[in-house]
């Protein structure tokens, strides 16, 4: 069954690859729209998530919001196939880049840098251009469980130089990685079960901490990052920006450490996300909400 699926998709990413790709993103956003009226489960968390951000909005705002999030994930799926099989020149010529310069400075300095992100515009197209950039690039994933399908993706993400690790193959890699000066990626808007309850965008979710103690261990800095796009075809932005890392906790008290980080990278990005379409608002961000009401915020306040 994994490799049919494998199969399947290889061939749907050549016949969409030989259309024109500001083509292939409008039947992508297309079939998004239309999506949106059929996945009635899908459409309820996106405009749930809406009303959680934004309940003074009008109800028919939050609607073509949800829509058009559908539409711009529908859009970048259907410009996967230009992404992972276009040519390196290609994509460099359809991307602007800000911060490259306060990102290299950064490397220079030879203790590693994190880079966090969120599933935010085209992100496949986001973390490629890492290794397109020449830097030492390596991202943690969440493998897919048909092996044949996750080797091929795994090979697209690879194909400029990054490494691709993933979350079973644990983490004694990062120290390897960052002692060397290279920069470790990873998302951080997805609901992690055994993560810490962090405000993003003005609610409590759960968050990895995974950065916390080996930042403040090694001294890492930390960027994020975001692809913006410009209009609605295949031109975008990557904006980088350095967030400062607190002070470690007087205490020693490294779960307020990771809190206090964790909270600094999240306020970082919603100024970027708290009203675009291009944020992924289907995923279910704040389901500790949903399932239980955590009290982390209040122990340990607002940093």
């Amino acid at each position: 069954m994994g490799m049919l699926q494998t199969v399947t998709v290889r061939s749907l990413f050549w016949v969409i690859r030989c259309l024109p790709v500001r083509l292939a993103g409008a039947l992508g956003a297309g079939l998004g729209r239309a999506v949106f009226y059929l996945d009635a489960k899908h459409r309820e968390i996106a405009q749930r998530n809406l009303v959680r951000v934004h309940p003074d909005r009008p109800r028919r705002w939050r609607r073509r919001m949800a829509r058009e999030s559908f539409a711009e994930l529908g859009r970048s799926i259907f410009e996967l196939p230009h992404v992972f099989l276009r040519s390196e020149r290609f994509l460099r010529s359809r991307v602007q880049i800000e911060g490259e310069d306060v990102l290299r400075a950064a490397v220079r300095e030879g203790k590693g840098v994190f880079i966090t992100a969120c599933h935010h515009g085209n992100w496949e197209l986001g973390a490629l251009m890492f290794s397109q950039l020449g830097l030492d690039s390596n991202f943690l994933y969440r493998s897919l469980r048909q092996a044949p399908l996750n080797a091929y993706l795994k090979q697209c993400r690879e194909r400029f130089g990054a490494v691709m690790h993933a979350r079973n193959e644990g983490m004694r890699w990062m120290p390897r990685v960052l002692k060397r000066g290279g920069c470790v990626s990873f998302m951080i808007d997805q609901h992690l079960s055994d993560g810490i309850q962090v405000p993003f965008l003005g609610h409590l979710a759960n968050t990895t901490p995974l950065p916390a103690t080996v930042i403040y261990r090694y001294s890492t800095p930390v960027f994020g990052v975001t692809l913006q796009r410009l209009g609605k075809g295949f031109h975008f932005r990557l904006k980088l920006w350095p967030i400062p890392v607190p002070d470690a906790s007087p205490a020693g008290d490294k779960d307020a450490d990771a809190y206090h980080l964790m909270w600094r990278i999240n306020r970082s990005f919603a100024p970027l996300i708290v009203e675009d379409p291009a944020w992924l608002w289907v995923h279910r961000r704040w389901w500790v909400l949903e399932e239980e009401r955590g009290a982390r915020e209040a122990v340990y306040g607002t940093p």
